[in-house]
This record gives C-alpha cells, sequence and structure tokens, in this order.
C-alpha cells in the first residue's frame, strides 16, 4: 500500500532532503609546483612543451569543479611557479576566476611563455619549497588532505652540498604541517637515484615512481587528488526496539550523487524566472491504492493521514532481527547508503556488530525512518569494508508490488557442444574491450554543460562531438568469427531480409 495525493502519482518516499542531520565535510587543499626549468620548454614526443601540458591539465579539471556540489568558495588548488614569490593562482581565488586566466595562459604562444616564465637562475629549491608550504597557510578551515605536486623533469635540482642540505631540512618540516609531498615527471627517463631518492627517505613518504607523459594522465593524476563533497548525516541506531534510550551514533552518507546542473532560468528580456505556487483553499485528500481494482481507494485527509503514521517507533536505525541475506548481489531497487561509526562513540559495540555478521554470514535487519512521525521502511545493512574501515551496506527490502521484473522469453532449447562453447567464448573475448565512460558520453548532458559552462565564463558553447561506432572497423574484427558461429549453429544467410509480421504493417497503415 502507497499513501498518494489525488492527481498524482508519485511516492512520498523522499531520501537525503528530509533527514535533519548536519552534513560534515573536510576538504583536500592541492598545491601544484610547477618547475620552471628549461627542460620544460622542450617539446617532447606528442609535440608539446611539458610546462603546456602542466597549463592545460590545470585548465581541464578546474573546468570540471564548475558542476561539482561543493560548499566552497575557495579553489581546491593553488599554483605555484619554481623562482616566483607569489603563486599564479591561490586558493582564495574563485574557480571561475581561475578557469578564466588558465585558458588566457594556454592560447598562448610556446615562445611568449618560454619569456614569460623560464627561470634563467638555479632554484634555490629550499625556499621554494618554504614558498609553496606558506600557500597552505591561508587555509583555515578543517581539511581533509594537503598535498604538495611537484610537476618537473629535472631530477638535479642541487648539484651544491649546502643547498642540498638546506632543501632537506627544509621538506623535514612537512610531517610536522600534515603536508603530503609527490614528484611527478612527464619524461621516461627520470632518474630518481640522483636526488629524490634521498629526499623521499628523509620524509618517511614512500616513493612513488608515477610519470604522466601526456595532457590526459596530468588531468587523471590531478583529478584523484580532489576530495569530493559528500554529505555524512549523523543516524542513531537502536538495538533494542522496546528501549530508545540505548542507542550507538553512527554517519550514512554515499559516495554517489546524481548530477545535478545549477543553472538559472532566464526569460527573453534576461531577468530570472521567479516560481510561486499559491496556496489553495481547497482540502487535500490522500488515498491507498489497493492492487485489487474493483476495491475502492480510501480517502484521508492531512490529519488523518498524519494520525495513521507510525509515532511508536524511533527516528534512525531500529533492530528488528539478525538473518540471512535477501537481497542478491548487484540488486538494486533503491538508493543505497554506507553506515559507519560516529568518531565521537566511544561504545565498541558498532563493531561487535559487524563482526558478528561477518563470522555468521547474516546481515542486520532495521526499521528505518527519516522522519517523525513517518512510515518505517525495513533495510538490510551487510558488512562491508569501505576504505579500510569497517561499514555497512544500507539497503532497503523491497515489498511485493515494489518489484518488477522483467519479461522472461521462451527460448528452445539447444544442444551445446564444446565447439559451439569454443566459438561463443571466441566471440566474447573479440568484444572485450577496457571501457572508458567517454567512450559513450550522454551527448544531452554535454550540451547542457557545455550551454551552462559558456555563460558562466562569458564564451560561445563548444561543440559536442557525438561519438559513433565504426560498424566497418567492427565487422572487420568480428569476421572471422561470425562466420564461424553461423556455420556451427546452422545459422541462415544474414543477408536475407526477415519478413516483418502482419500487424507491422497493420499498424502502419493505420498511422498513415
Amino acid at each position: 500500500m502507497m499513501y498518494e495525493v489525488e492527481g498524482e502519482h508519485d511516492s512520498d518516499y523522499e531520501e537525503g532532503d528530509s533527514e535533519i542531520f548536519s552534513p560534515s565535510f573536510k576538504p583536500s587543499y592541492v598545491v601544484v609546483a610547477i618547475d620552471t626549468h628549461s627542460c620544460m620548454f622542450k617539446k617532447g614526443e606528442n609535440g608539446k612543451m611539458p610546462f603546456r601540458m602542466c597549463l592545460e591539465a590545470l585548465a581541464e579539471v578546474m573546468e570540471t569543479l564548475i558542476f561539482k556540489k561543493d560548499t566552497r568558495s575557495w579553489s581546491p588548488f593553488a599554483v605555484v611557479l619554481a623562482g616566483a614569490d607569489t603563486p599564479l593562482i591561490s586558493f582564495s581565488q574563485s574557480v571561475l576566476d581561475t578557469i578564466k586566466l588558465l585558458q588566457e595562459k594556454c592560447k598562448q604562444t610556446d615562445a611568449e611563455l618560454i619569456t614569460q616564465y623560464q627561470r634563467k637562475t638555479v632554484l634555490n629549491l629550499s625556499s621554494f619549497f618554504l614558498t609553496c608550504k606558506k600557500v597552505f597557510h591561508e587555509i583555515k578551515s578543517v581539511f581533509y588532505k594537503r598535498s604538495l605536486i611537484y610537476l618537473s623533469n629535472d631530477d638535479k635540482p642541487v648539484t651544491d652540498k649546502t643547498a642540498r642540505f638546506t632543501a632537506f631540512n627544509e621538506i623535514k618540516t612537512f610531517a610536522a604541517s600534515q603536508i603530503e609531498f609527490q614528484v611527478i615527471p612527464t619524461i621516461q627517463d627520470f632518474k630518481y637515484n640522483f636526488f629524490y631518492n634521498e629526499l623521499f627517505s628523509i620524509i618517511g613518504n614512500p616513493k612513488r615512481e608515477e610519470i604522466c607523459t601526456d595532457t590526459e594522465g596530468l588531468t587523471e593524476k590531478l583529478s584523484s587528488l580532489i576530495m569530493v563533497a559528500i554529505n555524512e548525516y549523523q543516524v542513531l541506531f537502536y538495538p533494542f526496539r522496546d528501549d530508545p534510550e540505548r542507542f550507538l551514533k553512527c554517519k550514512r552518507f554515499s559516495f554517489t550523487t546524481n548530477i545535478q546542473l545549477y543553472n538559472s532560468f532566464m526569460t527573453k528580456d534576461g531577468k530570472k524566472v521567479i516560481n510561486t505556487n499559491a496556496p489553495s483553499n481547497e482540502p487535500v485528500y490522500f488515498k491507498i491504492r489497493s492492487s485489487d481494482p474493483d476495491l475502492d481507494h480510501m480517502r484521508f485527509d492531512s490529519l488523518e493521514k498524519e494520525s495513521l503514521r507510525d509515532t511508536v517507533t524511533p527516528k534512525g536505525l531500529t533492530l528488528a532481527y539478525v538473518g540471512d541475506r535477501q537481497i542478491g548481489l548487484g540488486h538494486m531497487f533503491f538508493s543505497s547508503h554506507l553506515i559507519k561509526v560516529d568518531p565521537t562513540e566511544t561504545l565498541p559495540f558498532f563493531n561487535k556488530f559487524w563482526d558478528h555478521c561477518v563470522h555468521s554470514n547474516k546481515v542486520l535487519v532495521c526499521l528505518s525512518k527519516n522522519n517523525q512521525p513517518d512510515r518505517p521502511r525495513y533495510v538490510e545493512l551487510i558488512p562491508i569494508i569501505a576504505n579500510g574501515q569497517q561499514m555497512f551496506l544500507e539497503k532497503r527490502l523491497p515489498f511485493g508490488n515494489e518489484i518488477v521484473l522483467p519479461f522472461k522469453a521462451k527460448f528452445p532449447e539447444e544442444e551445446v557442444d564444446d565447439k559451439r562453447k569454443l566459438a561463443i567464448k571466441k566471440l566474447v573475448d573479440q568484444l572485450t574491450f577496457d571501457f572508458n565512460p567517454k567512450m559513450l558520453p550522454d551527448i544531452s548532458l554535454q550540451k547542457k554543460k557545455a550551454y551552462v559552462k559558456a555563460k558562466l565564463l562569458g564564451k560561445f558553447p563548444e561543440p559536442v562531438n557525438d561519438v559513433q561506432v565504426d560498424n566497418t572497423v567492427l565487422d572487420g574484427v568480428l569476421e572471422d568469427i561470425v562466420t564461424e558461429i553461423q556455420q556451427k549453429f546452422n545459422f541462415a544467410d544474414s543477408s536475407l531480409k526477415r519478413k516483418a509480421p502482419p500487424t507491422y504493417y497493420r499498424k502502419n497503415k493505420k498511422g498513415k
């Protein structure tokens, strides 16, 4: 059964927005230090200067941040050029200003970039590290992680023993400031043993030899350093159904969110559209739908509906029983969430519940409520490990009328032999490839993004390329295996046209 406003067909259940708990978010901040040594201005095999690749990667990453739902008005990136006294981009600059600046720099010619930024003197590495560390001092809020990424192809930045000693002393202070240091070269023959092996052994960070030889690799690396906003809601877990005074404090969150384009609707005269709803004096009625079409719907007004809702079960998660898992792997009927213990919780029972479920191969079945009063819903808490931490995966248990199974077509039973199995395996192997979401973009979404980005940056929308599958190339790859399958399974000639059923022509004639 489901409550329904007369004339509407949407469920009254809304997740997330109805929860009253305050969100928490600790952002990450990254200082990108770009070397201005002459080796950064020599074109590589791809025909681009490494310095330009760094600017283009930063611009691409910053453009993706336009559509990120974030509470910060500051930029998560700051850019410091080697030898400069002030940062090129600071954290206090807005994302839009940063994008415009980087796009202007990317439009400059190679000669202009060399004249403007290539340094002519030896770099004082200790002073440069100190400048990068001071950039982090702008951040006064609680942070998730501080990272310093040094983009350089110079594997011998220091040759003087005194300068080497002072550089090592300065980088020792990174641990006290909770700064994670990493160097990213763009050439294959970068020698870590000249300088950086000793540097990593001093600061205690594990040496990670990551080389990004193109703009795409740099973009992926910088994107992985951003900690996106995750709303965490405090939720109370009640182990005893009849005792609301005893509970455990937990956090509910999700790593995935729906894509939303925060766009302002404008009229032709440039003014913003304001939608208003005039209050109606007519009473609002609700009804309970029945699966039996012969039964009449039961009608209730607002007060009657509220009185029917549950007020006994407390708001949060109430343990009903411990049982076997009902929802199979990969089955998803509603949005799922993750449940972890609140850092302020002092009792160890959350981990004890988790250990019991793992050892006995059971799940926690709970009653979940987001409002009071509200209708409680059954959920399964499945023990998992995420980011090295014990958590529960919360999945809502559907009722029978909420499960819609796909139609199962009836196929004649075929005799399967080893030769046919081998032919099918070859076809699967030929069709298997490393999938990238960029291969099948959402064209409609890309056009909306291009429009919003153009309005924010004050330029014309960029054209969106529709990705089409090259059937000729695909046919060439699969030609041999398809011929083999046709022979093994005795398929008819694919060049012959199939005759459409008579109903097809009748429908077309009616449509005309």
